[in-house]
Formats: structure tokens, C-alpha cells, sequence
């Protein structure tokens, strides 16, 4: 049997998007994200709910546990990235956090929630999103990027990572942060640590 490494998870959850799109609201600041004219929207949202799919097979014929989750609404076209709303960590810990965007907010769901309470052995959440109200935000594993064995949090500046709630997300789980800026070759800054 192979030996799983702290930095590999045994099982994951995806959000399989039945409407995926470009958001709007997001597009200001993911220099990322853009549109394809040479597509319809629904052949765009039709390859994204493929590709879901081939990826969540994918991790189980690798023996890692998928928890498939359905989004067939409308309002939520980034739902497939659900780590910047929630992580899960040792211990039984789930942290929730506060989102820039009000549209991303809409992602949250309880059903994943309870399934993490009904399937693991989940000791506490940890629900940073009310931070919100005072318009400070931190997007989860898209915000940080989570070293477990050394225990340190690498986070780009952005408007989507505040130091504040990376200072309180660290002292939580016992990370050290290390905050850095990341730009492109324009000079604009990275929304996001992970990308």
C-alpha cells in the first residue's frame, strides 16, 4: 500500500457546474478569466461539466474519495473552485471564509457542511465569513497556499487576501504566514495565490 503523504488529501469535494461562465463581477481583478467567442456559453458550461466529471473519475480509479456535489443554478458560474469558501483540516477542523466578491458568497452550501459533519469526524468550524461586513477577505486555498509540513501559509497581496484574516486563519491552525506580491508581466497584481 502506498504511503499518502500530509500534503495529499484522501478525499475531495468537487462542484459539478451545470451553468459554468465568466462572471462579471470577478473579471475586474482575475486577469485569468475571459470570454470565447468562438464558443456558445452552453458548449463552454457543457465541456466545464465534462471535464468535472473526467477529473472526479479520474481521482477515483486513483483511489481518492469524491464527494460530487451538483450546481444547477444559475447565480453561481465560479461554484467549481468550493476551496476558496471552505477548507478542511487535521483534527476535524473546517475553516469557513469570507468572500470579496457578494456573487461568489452565494456558493456556500450547507449540504456540503453536513456531509463533512455525517461522513467525517468534524470537531469544530471555524466560520470566518462574517468578516465580510467589514470588508476584509480571505478565499480560502486560493488566498493561501498551505505548506502542512512546515506549517506555513504563502499568501499574495490582493484584494481578495487580507492580512488580518491570514493573521487569524494562522493563529487558528498553527501556519506561519509568509505574504509576498505577485503581478504579471503587465505589472498587475495576482488575484490569487494559487494561480
Amino acid at each position: 500500500m502506498q504511503k499518502l503523504s500530509v500534503q495529499a488529501a484522501r478525499s475531495v469535494v468537487m462542484i459539478r457546474p451545470h451553468h459554468f461562465s465568466p462572471n462579471p463581477a470577478t473579471a475586474a481583478d482575475n486577469l485569468f478569466q475571459g470570454t470565447d467567442a468562438a464558443r456558445s456559453a452552453a458548449a463552454i458550461a457543457a465541456e466545464a461539466h465534462r471535464e468535472v466529471t473526467r477529473a472526479a473519475a479520474r481521482l477515483e480509479e486513483a483511489g481518492i474519495a469524491v464527494h460530487l456535489f451538483e450546481d444547477e443554478g444559475n447565480a453561481t458560474p465560479d461554484s467549481v473552485f468550493p476551496n476558496n469558501w471552505f477548507s478542511t483540516h487535521s483534527g476535524g477542523h473546517v475553516a469557513l471564509y469570507p468572500m470579496f466578491s457578494p456573487s461568489r458568497r452565494k456558493e456556500r452550501r450547507h449540504d456540503v457542511i453536513e456531509m463533512l459533519k455525517h461522513r467525517y469526524r468534524v470537531q469544530d468550524v471555524i466560520d470566518y465569513s462574517g468578516l465580510e461586513q467589514d470588508g476584509v477577505y480571505l478565499e480560502g486555498t486560493g488566498a493561501m497556499v498551505l505548506d502542512h509540513i512546515e506549517r506555513v501559509a504563502y499568501a499574495a497581496r490582493s484584494n481578495r487576501t487580507n492580512e488580518v484574516a491570514l493573521e487569524r486563519f494562522c493563529t487558528h491552525f498553527n501556519f506561519e504566514p509568509v505574504v509576498f506580491d505577485a503581478v504579471d508581466a503587465a505589472g498587475r497584481a495576482i488575484y490569487h495565490t494559487n494561480v
